[in-house]
């Protein structure tokens, strides 16, 4: 288990003229990937998705969730082996695990069984949009087969695994995205109007 260093998010962004993408941009340019280059992605890049993950929120704020990278092609296609939902052909993968006996002792039983697991999705957001800056396609999914994932990745017992995200580059043949709908908005109760922009 590494430690992701700060420093390596500080790198100029040489994709986009050397400066940061505006956030509301990315927002806009974020969705799922469904078919991956099979290029190899650089460790320098998995890391900065692993540090902007690591930038989420933590009940408690303790650590109680840790990352598996996996970019060996052996172990990738094990995984997607015992995972049914990991449709996508990426070549490389992070893992989202949850440490459920800190989680318990830090958060109580709410804590472990609700509030990690919203602290696991605000993590995977945060690659999401991380991804984008890096030039990089994500893909969520949720194993089914959870014990079999923590068999293939030798992950003990008292860990819990929430999300796998698929990572790699975008395939030229990938299908346009899903462009999203405007949200419902309920002013003060539900059912208030709201007349502001959605």
């Amino acid at each position: 288990m590494h430690p992701v260093k700060e420093d390596i998010t500080r790198q100029p962004n040489t994709r986009h003229g050397g400066l940061w993408m505006e956030l509301a941009e990315t927002l806009k340019k974020r969705s799922m990937c469904r078919n991956f280059d099979s290029t190899p992605v650089e460790r320098e890049k998995l890391e900065r998705l692993v540090y902007a993950a690591s930038r989420a929120p933590q009940g408690g704020n303790m650590p109680v969730r840790e990352y598996i990278l996996v970019d060996d092609p052996k172990h990738v296609k094990l995984l997607r082996g015992v995972t049914p939902s990991f449709l996508a052909n990426a070549p490389a993968a992070i893992v989202i695990c949850t440490d459920l006996t800190r989680a318990l002792d830090v958060m109580g039983a709410q804590g472990r069984d609700v509030l990690s697991l919203l602290d696991a999705g605000a993590a995977a957001e945060n690659v999401a949009l991380q991804a984008v800056e890096l030039g990089l396609g994500v893909s969520f999914v949720r194993s089914a087969t959870e014990e079999a994932a923590k068999k293939v990745l030798r992950i003990p017992g008292r860990y819990r695994v929430d999300i796998i995200i698929g990572v790699g580059y975008k395939s030229r043949d990938r299908p346009p995205p899903i462009k999203g709908s405007k949200p419902t908005i309920h002013h003060n109760t539900y059912g208030g109007r709201w007349n502001g922009p959605a």
